[in-house]
């Protein structure tokens, strides 16, 4: 990877390597920008969520809870 992007960086110098003293030589932005990343939403991560509903759902089932 290093090797391509010397040889295009030469190439589009005229062939002269960017230490004979010239100025270097402007990249291009060929490639579109990256979009930022950013953390997904965040969740509840209880895991006794489902636990809670059975039990709840259990009690109202015998009457315990309206």
């Amino acid at each position: 990877m290093r090797k391509l992007i010397s040889d295009a960086l030469r190439q589009k110098s005229g062939g002269q390597d960017r230490s004979g003293g010239g100025a270097a030589p402007a990249l291009d932005r060929t490639f579109p920008s990256m979009r930022s990343l950013a953390p997904p939403p965040a969740e509840n991560d209880n895991p006794l969520t489902d636990l809670c509903a059975a039990v709840e759902a259990d009690l109202r089932a015998a009457g315990y809870l309206r």
